[in-house]
C-alpha cells in the first residue's frame, strides 16, 4: 500500500471513528446499540493501527525486488 493512500484511508478512519465515538458518547451504556458501537469504535482502531504499521515501499523499489530475485535465480540455474 502506498503511503498517500494509506495516509488517506487512515484520515477517512480517523473521521468515521470520532463521529461513532460522539455518537457513542450520547448512548447509554449497557444497551445494545452502546455495544455495537462500541465494537465498531474499537474495530475502527484496530484498523487504523494495522494501516500505521504498514511499511512504506516505493513502487519502483516494489517492482525491482522480484525482478533481481528473478535474475538471481536464472544466474543460479545456469
Amino acid at each position: 500500500m502506498f503511503a498517500i493512500e494509506r495516509d488517506a484511508r487512515i484520515a477517512a478512519l480517523r473521521q468515521t471513528h470520532h463521529e461513532r465515538s460522539k455518537t457513542l458518547a450520547n448512548v447509554p451504556a449497557g444497551t445494545r446499540s452502546h455495544g455495537r458501537l462500541l465494537v465498531e469504535c474499537e474495530e475502527l482502531s484496530d484498523e487504523i493501527d494495522r494501516l500505521k504499521r504498514c511499511i512504506n515501499i516505493p513502487r519502483s523499489v516494489a517492482l525491482t525486488v522480484p525482478v533481481l530475485l528473478a535474475v538471481l535465480v536464472l544466474a543460479l540455474v545456469s
